[in-house]
């Protein structure tokens, strides 16, 4: 099945305006809505995205899985390699080249559906704690890109291949790190594994601790 693509100007969100299609009935999984610009785009916990011209901001539908937040992880990863981008994962879901910031996906779901927000800073870095695919030596087009990041999403993967692929984009492993928890509390210790269902252990001067959400960072030490 090919990937019909809604190309838009400038978007409050394409998350929103994805949504808006799937509600109504004009889009659904293997649509996919990308925009020149964002006004109000958001990134994990509700932050804002910085969203100016020239960056891929773009939101994927595909069919709900249990194990999406992988999926689209490794999916990203991959497609990035096609254009010579060697990017790693920071727990959960944010790419970076070296320690700075390629990219993040943003997961939100309907029963069925998931909706895939991917942003990826293409030519410029709008921090100076990013990068951007330009910098990082990378090849990719903004519609070429779209296509193969749709391409990595639609493939199907067994559990246990997904984990393995997952673990070895994984740049968190084996760091020091903190976490940041909804609660307002923190874990700090070393990340030595995940979980089957994508969850951080950490093993901390506690005992060994299990995490299904929260914010990392990555320690110096």
């Amino acid at each position: 099945m090919s990937l019909v693509v809604h190309r838009l100007r400038e978007v409050g969100s394409t998350q929103d305006e994805a949504r808006r299609l799937l509600e109504s009935g004009r889009a659904g999984p293997g649509h996919v809505f990308v925009a020149d610009e964002q006004s109000e785009g958001r990134g994990r916990f509700g932050r804002e995205w910085l969203s100016p011209a020239g960056g891929l901001y773009a939101t994927f539908l595909v069919k709900r899985c249990p194990s999406i937040a992988l999926v689209s992880g490794v999916a990203v990863i991959r497609a990035l390699a096609r254009f010579d981008v060697a990017a790693c994962l920071k727990w959960p879901n944010d790419l970076l080249v070296g320690e700075k910031k390629l990219a993040g996906i943003l997961i939100e779901t309907t029963r069925h559906v998931a909706l895939v927000g991917v942003g990826v800073n293409l030519l410029d870095a709008p921090l100076q704690t990013a990068t951007c695919v330009r910098a990082a030596g990378g090849t990719a087009r903004r519609g070429e890109l779209v296509v193969a990041i749709g391409e990595e999403l639609r493939k199907p993967r067994d559990v246990r291949g997904l984990l393995t692929a997952y673990r070895g984009c994984l740049s968190t492993l084996g760091r020091v790190v903190r976490i940041a928890l909804a609660n307002g509390g923190t874990i700090e210790g070393t990340a030595v594994d995940i979980d089957a269902d994508g969850r951080l252990l950490i093993e901390t001067e506690m005992g060994r601790r299990t995490v299904s959400s929260g914010e990392c960072v990555h320690l110096r030490v």
